[in-house]
């Protein structure tokens, strides 16, 4: 063997214990250490996300998990290190809370049905009613012990003498008696002084513990309770569980009524059902499935006979689709906010570029003095907090103590309610948002100003090109190329401004003739917080998120569209 074969084996096994020792060596070790406790951590969130039913989340966790072992522990995933992390952050904060989204918009997930069908029906056989009173009134007597715990001993006709521990009437049926008292007569008039570790409350006393006895129920044997009628009486109903569900027959029934409910979309249906019975605002919605006559209801939901009776959330299909483009409720404020929501961001950004623009040509010029300090000034409203911002032109808004209508005033022009109209509280909110949009577009318009080349601009007047033509033919083509892109970004930050909206007007001036709640200056992003806290019967989360599914189209088919003419921008310059 030569020397030079001798040294090209020595720099191979050279290279090749560099390479192990990358591969293998201490590092390789301290990452898996580190790699195995995220393995642990991310192992036991899985295992409690699939407890909670949470499955979605838990197959997140364990594509996460997937990434990082395969990332961190493959020598040939070295490169993939450092994308990693980003990649999973997002799954977590873009892709999944998309994906999310468009489930839920195929659901009926509203107030009703937030659970599963399963914990439905086992809240329903929980709910505990009154089927009938007995009329009984019992005397009854109040006892506490060392350690403030209250005890209630009631005897009445047909009733033996019973004392024990009164629960809230949001707590489970248990009785919990303090002593046997079964075969012992007690003279109500004059109580034992102590039972079992509990003594008797006098009259004042018992008027001290007056507010704990309000809501008092006492579990008597046998399944009756007794609530707290006055001081030193009490009731007796008859007490037990108000539904029963049978899965051969897939049907609820209901004790307090002797009525059968059979299962549907979402919840329990029942028919024959008194109207007296069913809530006006369920009889009022469009939404509900309720055919009724004079005097009875078929198909009534039991949210419509109770908003506490749990439903269960299902897939339904594209019905909230549907609902927002043929139910005349939805549809009509529907396609007005749109339409008020694509001027609202066009006019704000076309409004804030041209005053950002003109500011930013005239300090261009280098014959201006003061130009760091006008610079300095016009960044003031972009260095506040938006939200003060907003705050301040609502109190300068303000139709009596506003300062501009006290302006106004001094030369006799009459109080102008700036929120309160329909039309001009559009144009208050396009002027506030003006103001705190122009310094943002000030300050990139400045920047792109800086970069077109003077000898463009030279060679134009050499030509005899006007300053408009020279600004319409140059310098504005060369300044879209860079504001292009964000332009389409203010457009969807505009697109989606919920806090301008909320903040300065709450959506208002409200608007009559629809049947949700809808104001002039209302846009998508506002209009479905409204829907989603108080549409209907509750929060309607799933109809919500179908709207939020439209909002992301259009913004979605708006960028591609602005981006496609902003590439068409590039190929112009480039040539």
């Amino acid at each position: 063997m030569t020397e030079t074969d001798d040294a090209q084996t020595t720099t191979a096994e050279q290279r090749a214990k560099r390479r192990l020792q990358r591969d293998f060596g201490r590092s390789f070790w301290i990452r898996t250490i580190l790699v195995a406790l995220i393995d642990a951590l991310l192992v036991l969130a899985a295992i409690q996300f699939v407890a909670n039913s949470s499955y979605s989340v838990a197959i997140l966790v364990v594509i996460a998990l997937g990434l990082v072992n395969w990332a961190y522990l493959n020598p040939r995933a070295q490169a993939s290190r450092w994308l990693t992390p980003g990649l999973i952050l997002m799954m977590v904060f873009v892709v999944y809370p998309v994906v999310y989204t468009s489930y839920l918009s195929l659901t009926n997930y509203q107030t009703g049905n937030l659970l599963t069908r399963d914990q439905a029906i086992d809240r329903l056989e929980q709910v505990r009613i009154r089927t009938g009173e007995t009329g009984a009134t019992l005397q009854m007597a109040v006892y506490r012990n060392a350690d403030d715990e209250l005890a209630l001993l009631v005897a009445g006709d047909g009733i033996d003498p019973f004392i024990g521990i009164p629960r809230s009437p949001d707590d489970e049926p248990a009785p919990q008696p303090v002593a046997d008292l079964s075969g012992t007569t007690i003279d109500m008039a004059a109580p034992p002084a102590e039972i079992d570790g509990f003594e008797l409350l006098s009259g004042l006393a018992v008027t001290g513990v007056s507010s704990r006895l309000e809501d008092a129920v006492l579990d008597l044997p046998g399944g009756s309770t007794a609530t707290v009628a006055t001081l030193s009486t009490a009731r007796v109903e008859v007490a037990g569980s108000r539904f029963t569900y049978d899965p051969a027959t897939d049907t609820l029934y209901d004790a307090q009524t002797d009525r059968t409910c059979r299962s549907g979309e979402g919840t329990f249906y029942c028919d024959d059902v008194p109207r007296d019975d069913v809530q006006a605002v369920a009889l009022l919605a469009n939404n509900t499935p309720i055919v009724c006559s004079d005097s009875t209801c078929d198909n009534v939901p039991l949210y419509a006979l109770d908003q506490s009776l749990a439903g269960w959330r299902q897939v339904i299909g594209f019905d909230n689709y549907s609902e927002i483009f043929t139910n005349q409720r939805i549809r009509a404020p529907f396609m007005r906010v749109l339409v008020w929501n694509v001027v609202f961001a066009a006019v704000s950004v076309i409004s804030t570029f041209l005053l950002g623009l003109g500011l930013a040509l005239a300090l261009k010029n280098e014959r201006m003095r003061g130009r760091s300090i006008y610079r300095s000034i016009y960044i003031v409203p972009y260095a506040m907090p938006a939200f003060l911002s907003i705050f301040v032109w609502q109190g300068l808004l303000n139709t009596q103590n506003g300062q501009i209508n006290g302006l106004l005033g001094n030369f006799g022009i009459p109080e102008i309610n700036w929120l309160g109209g329909s039309t001009i509280a559009m144009f208050s909110v396009l002027a506030v948002n003006l103001w705190l949009g122009f310094p943002y577009m000030f300050l990139i318009s400045s920047g792109a100003l800086t970069s077109i080349p003077e000898e463009l601009l030279e060679a134009a007047r050499v030509d005899g090109a006007s300053a408009w033509k020279s600004f319409r033919m140059v310098t504005l083509p060369l300044l879209l190329v860079s504001t292009a892109p964000l332009l389409i970004g203010s457009f969807a930050f505009n697109f989606n401004n919920f806090a301008l909206i909320y903040l300065l007007t709450d959506g208002g001036p409200p608007l009559t003739g629809y049947e949700v709640p809808v104001g002039a200056t209302d846009i998508l992003i506002s209009f479905t917080f409204d829907i989603a806290a108080g549409a209907g019967r509750g929060s309607r989360y799933a109809l919500a998120s179908a709207i939020v599914v439209i909002i992301f189209i259009v913004l979605a088919t708006t960028s591609a569209l602005s981006f496609r003419l902003t590439k068409k921008l590039e190929d112009i310059y480039d040539q």
